[in-house]
């Protein structure tokens, strides 16, 4: 589903998961046909949402990056055509999401009777969240009497620090990926100006409780 209907000529006609939008729109189908609370729904419009929600489950894998013949994570927007990655705002650049992907697999894992397709997509997405895990650092707002507020988020190193993960990864890399609104990619946090710097979350454990604890319990009831 693009984000906006009609969808223009702009990255609003992508294939949108950024901040959960495709994967809410999916679980929203999937209520209409199941629950009870719908069921003032005639039954051709139930087994329609029945039929979109399996054909985003086919997008959702179509969707997923393969790199080196390894299939990795989705970026925050994809092609309605091709299927590739795609630039949202200018600041959102092609790139593996540590963010929005973790919704994505959860929605995968809710599945009753997963397919073996499914259940590949899943162990892999896993595996590259754990290869793209950030230790040693944490994110802080420092005292800044410069900046326009008063503070400023700085990354420092902590070995303390719980696992982090950033919310864009360079494809291919795995480097964390930051831009301002020019578009321009770099490669630290500190490397881009004060306004999209402060104004975005850039780091996140997102991933951590579907890495440490969701998931291990979906393999055991799969194997079961």
């Amino acid at each position: 589903w693009p984000q906006f209907y009609p969808p223009g000529t702009q990255y609003h006609r992508y294939i949108t998961f950024n901040d959960g939008a495709m994967v809410r729109l999916m679980e929203f189908l999937r209520a209409t046909h199941r629950e009870e609370a719908y069921r003032f729904l005639d039954e051709n419009r139930r087994q329609s949402a029945r039929a979109a929600f399996d054909r985003g489950i086919e997008c959702i894998l179509k969707c997923q990056v393969t790199v080196g013949g390894q299939l990795t994570a989705w970026c925050a927007q994809h092609d309605a055509v091709d299927f590739r990655p795609r630039v949202g705002r200018s600041y959102e650049l092609v790139s593996l999401s540590g963010a929005e992907s973790v919704g994505i697999v959860r929605l995968l894992m809710s599945l009753e009777s997963p397919s073996p397709e499914v259940v590949r997509a899943v162990d892999a997405a896993v595996a590259w969240f754990k290869a793209a895990r950030l230790h040693g650092i944490r994110v802080i707002e420092a005292k800044d009497d410069s900046s326009p507020k008063g503070k400023n988020k700085v990354l420092i190193c902590d070995p303390s620090a719980p696992p982090l993960w950033a919310r864009f990864y360079e494809i291919g890399t795995n480097l964390p990926l930051f831009s301002d609104r020019d578009g321009i990619a770099k490669f630290s946090l500190a490397g881009i100006g004060y306004e999209r710097r402060n104004g975005y979350a850039w780091y996140g454990d997102w991933p951590r409780s579907l890495v440490e604890k969701e998931y291990p319990a979906w393999k055991s009831r799969q194997g079961k």
